[in-house]
């Protein structure tokens, strides 16, 4: 019997297909522009000014997976590593990114290039 074997990558291509991966990376700052455009007093918003105000001491072990780890990380990808989300201010300034939707849709673009440069080197 006969076993063939093709690898991920040469059937994203033969196929003409994206890496799911990357679909939900750019559906996921996709919602995040748009609750960071809504107003501040959806529960969505109130989230995520609550999630950076600290309580307690430095948490020891493995980083939890959440959302604003999950974002932050993937902003550290991008070359000029000015933007990030571990504070409430660097959520205004998403949030003051996010109004400018075309500046929003610039930054995902970036991000989702810096995602599939990163993957491509490994």
């Amino acid at each position: 019997m006969l076993h063939l074997k093709i690898k991920n990558e040469s059937l994203h291509k033969k196929c003409n297909e994206e890496h799911l991966s990357l679909y939900i990376l750019e559906s996921r700052w996709r919602l995040f522009g748009h609750i960071l455009r809504r107003d501040i007093e959806i529960p969505a918003n109130k989230s995520l000014e609550a999630y950076f105000v600290r309580k307690g001491g430095k948490f020891l072990g493995r980083s939890i997976t959440t959302l604003p780890n999950v974002l932050n990380k993937d902003l550290s990808r991008l070359p000029t590593g000015e933007l990030r989300l571990k504070t409430n201010d660097d959520l205004d300034h998403l949030r003051s990114i996010a109004q400018d939707r075309q500046q929003w849709k610039g930054l995902t673009t970036k991000i989702r290039e810096a995602a599939e440069a990163s993957r491509s080197e490994n």
